[in-house]
C-alpha cells in the first residue's frame, strides 16, 4: 500500500507538469468528440460486451412502475437469473458473487433492494451501462465471471430540467442544472418507497379485527427503502475536470406478532437493515488529443444486520425466556485508481494503469438469552466478531494495436498483489482478443481472459440475502481464478439486422461450497474449515438477433449451455450446477408507431432450476445400548447426486404500454401501463418431496407463487 501512494504521488506530479506543456483543446464539444470516438475503439476488439444506453433502460418493461438495469441485463444470452423476481446474475456458470458491480468506478458488494426485486442503479441518473461476459479488458479485477460497469450522468451545463415519477410502490425525483453555467453543473436522484402508506392501515386493520373477534394478537410490520445518487462536476478548462459521486442507498424491513393474554404473553419479531455508502472524486485531464490521465480516490461501505427476538412469559408455570440474534456484516473499502489513455499514432491504443484497495471486513454474531423459573435464573452471552484485513494492488496495461484494416489485436496483461492474515499473493492475468474483419460487415473475433477473485462470500444459502457476509482469502482459503475462451462471429447485415453468435469455454478453480452443519450463517471462527474446496467448468453457445429501425426494436436471444461442479468430498463425479439451464430463448420487442404510443413485449423461456432431492429409502439397524438384546430400526435417505432433479421449464410474457402527451408548457407526460407475467404460469420457486408408501418412491411437488403483476405509473418530464 506505502508503494502505491508514493506511485500515485508520481502519476499526480507527473500529470501537473503534462498540464502545462499539454495542447488545448478547442471547445467542449471537441473534448465529447474524442470521448465517443475512444469508446468506439474500446469495443472494436472485444468479445461478449453488450453496452446499453441509458436512455434505452427508460425505454424498456417496468416492473412494478421501475425499469431496472439488472432485470434489462437478466434477458441477455449466457445470463441465468436464479430465484423468480429476484437480481440474481449468474453469468456463465457463475455463483452470482463472481460479478464485479461499479458504480462510477467503485465496488459494490450488495446490488439489490426489497431483497431481491430491485437494483440499487436507479435508471433516471444512469448514464451507460457496459456489461461483460468475457474478453475482460486488463483493467478489470477482481471478480472471475461479469463486470457490469454503471455509469451515471452529470448534470447540463446550460439548463435546470428533471423526471419525477411514481410507481406501484416507489417515487422517483431527478434534478439536473448548472451551478455556474458552462462550468459547473449538479444532477441528484432521489429513490424512496411509498409501500408504508399502505401497510400501516392494513396492520391497523387487521389488528382491529383482532380486538374486535376478542383475539389477544397482535401483529407489527413494515418496509422501507430508499437511496440518494448525487453528482457534482465542474470544467476547470476544456482540458480538464473533477467529478465528485456520493450514493447511499438503504432498506429497513421489520415484522413481529405478540399476544397477550391472562395465561401470560409471547412476542417474535425479526428486522433488517442494509445498504451501501459510496463516494469518489475523478479528475480527468487531457493532455493533448493522444494522451488522457484519470484519477480517482473513492470510499466504499455495506453494513447490514439481521435481528430475530423472541420473548416468552407463562405466568402460571412462573417461567420468563427472552433470546435475542443478531448478525452483523460491515465491509469498508478505501481506494485509488489511476488510468492513462495514450494514442501514440493510428496503430496503437495504449492503456495502462495502476489500482489499489484496502479491505475491512468486519463480521460478528451475538446472543443473549435469559431464563427465569421458579426463583432460579440463568443468562448466556454469546459474541463472535472475527474482524479480517487485507490490501490490493494491481498494475494493468494494454494495447491495441491496428496491423491493418481487418486484423486487429489487444494484448493486455494484469499483476495482483493480494496481502491478508500474514499471506501475500502475486497473480498475473494475462489477456489477449483478436478481430478479423472477413468484411464490411461481417468480423470474427476471439479472446483469452484470466481472471482472480480475492473475496469470498460466506453463506449456507443459494439466494444473496444481507445476511451473507463476505471474506477474504487466507493461508488456507486461495483465490478463485478462472480462464474463459471465447470465439464469436458478429454481423451486420442490411435492413437494420445484427447478428451475433459466440462460443465460450470457462474452466473455474478454488472454488468453495459451504459443507459443515446446517446453519443460517456459518460459524465466523470456524468458517475456513467449513467449506470444501473444488472446480468448476461451463460452456456452450450464445445466438442473438437484432432488428432495429426508427419505430420498431427487436431482437431474439438464445443460449446453449453447460454449467458444471466437482467437489471431492460431496459427490466424487462432475454434476450439473443449480442454475445448469440448458437452454434458454428470450424475445424481444419495442414499437412506437408515433409520438405517442410505445408498446413493449418480452417473452422468455428456459429450462428449470435444479435442486437436490432423496431417491430412496435404506433401513439399517443399530444395537440399542440402553436397552441389551433390542435392536433399533433406523432409515436414512439416500441422494443419487447434487442437484439431481430438474425443476419444471420457466416461462412468462411480459407486456408494456407508454402514453405520452406533452402538456400546454412543454412538458411530456409518460404513463405506463405494464403486466409482469401476462397469462400467469405459476412458475415454480420452491418444491417439496414426500415418501410415497404406495409406489414406495419419493415424489416431489413444485411450488409456484408469483401471479400475474400488474403495475401503473406516472413520470413528468420537466
Amino acid at each position: 500500500m506505502r508503494k502505491l501512494l508514493i506511485l500515485a504521488g508520481l502519476l499526480l506530479c507527473a500529470a501537473a507538469l503534462a498540464q502545462n506543456v499539454g495542447e488545448m483543446r478547442d471547445t467542449l464539444q471537441a473534448s465529447r468528440v474524442s470521448t465517443d470516438a475512444q469508446k468506439r475503439e474500446d469495443v472494436a476488439t472485444q468479445t461478449s460486451l453488450t453496452r446499453i444506453d441509458g436512455s434505452a433502460i427508460g425505454r424498456g418493461f417496468a416492473f412494478l412502475g421501475s425499469p431496472d438495469v439488472i432485470k434489462m441485463l437478466q434477458q441477455l444470452p449466457g445470463v441465468a437469473s436464479g430465484t423468480e423476481l429476484m437480481s440474481g446474475l449468474y453469468v456463465r456458470g457463475g455463483d452470482g458473487s463472481d460479478n464485479l458491480f461499479l458504480l462510477d468506478g467503485v465496488p459494490m458488494y450488495q446490488v439489490s433492494h426489497l431483497i431481491g426485486l430491485f437494483s440499487s442503479f436507479n435508471s433516471d441518473i444512469v448514464d451507460n451501462v457496459d456489461f461483460y461476459k468475457g474478453g475482460f479488458p486488463a483493467r478489470y479485477g477482481g471478480r472471475m465471471s461479469s463486470v457490469v460497469d454503471v455509469t451515471t450522468r452529470e448534470g447540463d451545463c446550460e439548463a435546470v430540467h428533471g423526471h419525477f415519477g411514481l410507481g406501484n410502490i416507489d417515487g422517483r425525483l431527478q434534478l439536473e442544472g448548472p451551478i455556474v453555467r458552462g462550468k459547473t453543473s449538479f444532477n441528484v436522484s432521489l429513490r424512496r418507497t411509498w409501500m408504508e402508506t399502505l401497510t400501516v392501515p392494513l396492520i391497523a386493520y387487521a389488528n382491529h379485527t383482532y380486538r374486535k373477534n376478542g383475539d389477544d394478537e397482535h401483529v407489527s410490520g413494515h418496509y422501507l427503502f430508499g437511496d440518494l445518487n448525487a453528482k457534482l462536476a465542474h470544467r476547470f478548462s476544456p482540458r480538464s475536470k473533477v467529478v465528485l459521486n456520493f450514493y447511499r442507498g438503504r432498506d429497513n424491513f421489520g415484522a413481529g406478532n405478540s399476544t397477550v393474554d391472562k395465561d401470560g404473553s409471547e412476542t417474535l419479531g425479526i428486522g433488517m437493515i442494509w445498504g451501501n455508502t459510496l463516494g469518489s472524486l475523478d479528475w480527468t485531464v487531457d493532455f493533448s488529443d493522444a494522451l488522457t490521465m484519470k484519477i480517482t480516490p473513492y470510499y466504499s461501505r455495506y453494513k447490514s444486520q439481521v435481528r430475530a427476538q423472541m420473548e416468552e412469559d407463562e405466568r402460571d408455570d412462573d417461567f420468563y425466556m427472552s433470546l435475542d440474534e443478531r448478525i452483523n456484516t460491515v465491509i469498508r473499502d478505501g481506494g485509488l485508481n489511476a488510468s492513462f489513455v495514450w494514442n501514440p499514432d493510428g496503430t496503437h491504443t495504449v492503456r495502462f494503469g495502476a489500482t489499489g484497495q484496502y479491505h475491512d471486513y468486519s463480521p460478528g454474531t451475538s446472543e443473549r438469552l435469559k431464563i427465569a423459573q421458579e426463583g432460579q435464573k440463568y443468562e448466556n452471552k454469546d459474541d463472535s466478531t472475527v474482524p479480517y484485513h487485507g490490501g490490493e494492488a494491481a498494475v494493468f496495461f494494454e494495447d491495441e494495436i491496428r496491423f491493418t484494416d481487418r486484423w486487429r489485436l489487444n494484448l493486455g496483461l494484469r499483476d495482483a498483489v493480494f496481502f491478508s492474515v500474514g499471506k501475500t499473493r502475486n497473480l498475473l492475468e494475462p489477456r489477449v482478443a483478436a478481430k478479423f474483419q472477413a468484411s464490411e460487415r461481417v468480423s470474427l473475433r476471439a479472446s483469452y481472459a484470466a481472471m482472480n477473485q480475492f473475496a469470498h462470500q460466506i453463506s449456507s444459502l443459494y439466494i444473496d440475502l444481507p445476511i451473507n457476509a463476505w471474506m477474504p482469502s487466507t493461508a488456507l482459503i486461495k483465490p478463485m481464478h478462472s480462464d474463459q475462451y471465447t470465439m464469436g462471429v458478429y454481423a451486420q447485415l442490411p435492413a437494420g439486422l445484427e447478428i451475433t453468435v459466440e462460443g465460450w469455454y470457462k474452466r473455474m478453480s478454488h472454488l468453495y461450497e459451504y459443507y459443515g452443519p446446517v446453519t443460517l450463517l456459518p460459524p465466523l471462527t470456524s468458517w475456513e474449515r467449513d467449506y470444501t474446496e473444488g472446480r468448476g467448468r461451463s460452456y456452450g453457445g450464445e445466438f442473438s438477433l437484432e432488428y432495429r429501425t426508427e419505430k420498431l426494436q427487436a431482437a431474439a436471444y438464445y443460449t446453449l449451455s453447460w454449467s458444471q461442479r466437482y467437489f471431492g468430498k460431496i459427490f466424487p463425479e462432475w454434476y450439473a450446477d443449480r442454475n445448469d439451464n440448458r437452454h434458454k430463448l428470450t424475445l424481444t420487442a419495442s414499437w412506437r408507431p408515433g409520438k405517442k404510443f410505445e408498446l413493449y413485449g418480452g417473452w422468455t423461456w428456459h429450462t428449470g432450476n435444479r435442486i437436490t432431492f432423496p431417491t430412496s429409502l435404506e433401513y439399517h439397524s443399530e444395537w440399542n445400548s440402553f436397552q441389551e438384546k433390542e435392536a433399533l430400526y433406523l432409515w436414512g435417505k439416500l441422494y443419487s447426486q447434487p442437484n439431481n432433479v430438474k425443476l419444471p421449464d420457466y416461462h412468462r410474457l411480459d407486456l408494456g404500454l407508454n402514453f405520452h402527451r406533452t402538456t400546454r408548457r412543454g412538458n411530456e407526460v409518460t404513463w405506463n401501463l405494464s403486466f409482469y407475467n401476462a397469462y400467469c404460469r405459476m412458475n415454480p420457486v420452491a418444491a417439496s418431496v414426500e415418501w410415497n408408501e404406495k409406489k414406495q418412491e419419493y415424489v416431489a411437488t413444485a411450488y409456484g407463487v408469483i401471479p400475474i403483476v400488474p403495475s401503473l405509473s406516472y413520470s413528468l418530464k420537466f
